[in-house]
């Protein structure tokens, strides 16, 4: 019995390629390259299609973001600026206020004159003596 599902196995693998040399007898393989081919080509130009449409709707995207961002920004350096333009008139009044009070506290242009300095006292050489030994005698110590 071995011998006989041996030889059925053996008869069914020669049935199966029978049946694929035939298929690939009848079926020729330049039409299959040129089919697949064209169906990456096709597919290529798909793909290509996609991504140019949606590269255009990201740029028209990225368009409008960027001139709302301008807008934005121009709006807020204008009101920044409308700010800083009062501040500076505000800064330019004070200075001339300061300028007026400046004028008017200034001193008149009649001439004082001025108390004499008291006489100094002179002082003794003895005095001075003691001075300059006790810094040598300092400066000995730190020496040391």
């Amino acid at each position: 019995m071995a011998q006989d599902t041996k030889e059925k196995v053996i008869g069914k693998i020669n049935k199966i390629k029978s049946n694929i040399e035939s298929f690939i007898a009848e079926v020729n393989v330049d039409d299959l390259k040129k089919n697949f081919n064209s169906m990456v080509k096709d597919a290529q130009k798909d793909f290509n299609k996609l991504v140019d449409k949606d590269l255009d709707s990201v740029k028209k995207k990225l368009q409008k973001e960027k001139n709302d961002i301008e807008k934005k920004a121009k709006k807020f350096l204008d009101k920044h600026k409308k700010e800083l333009d009062v501040l500076q008139k505000k800064v330019e009044k004070l200075l001339k206020s300061s300028e007026k009070v400046t004028k008017k506290a200034a001193p008149s242009k009649k001439v004082k004159k001025k108390a004499p300095a008291p006489a100094k006292i002179p002082t003794t050489k003895k005095a001075m003596t003691k001075k300059v030994a006790a810094k040598k005698t300092t400066k000995k110590a730190t020496k040391k």
